[in-house]
């Protein structure tokens, strides 16, 4: 089964011209038992296609733009990929214990 993804954006930083350059977001990947979260900054390589005025942007128009601009191999959901199997590694491994023999 693959992973599937949930994109949220957290902020939106633009230029003087009220372009939005910079889209800061975060994606949980979920396997369907565990899921993890991660956070990123994005600056967008390309203009939108067409040019929308920062009051009528929607998240989902946004989130197209950060799809759009990952490409095909969506570097953000490999990414989220590789943090959800390094979380599922250290949630399978035997607990750590912290203190010294000495005391007790």
């Amino acid at each position: 089964m693959s992973n599937t993804y949930e994109y949220k954006v957290t902020n939106l930083i633009r230029n003087p011209d009220g372009i939005v350059v910079t889209a800061q977001f975060s994606i949980t990947a979920s396997d369907g038992v565990d899921s993890f979260t991660h956070n990123y900054n994005f600056g967008f390589a390309n203009k939108p296609v067409t040019p929308t005025a920062f009051a009528d942007l929607t998240e989902a128009k946004v989130i197209e733009w950060i799809k759009r601009d990952a490409g095909a191999e969506n570097q953000f959901e490999a990414s989220a990929d590789a943090e959800l199997a390094a979380y599922k590694l250290r949630k399978a491994a035997p607990a750590v214990t912290s203190g010294v023999p000495w005391v007790s």
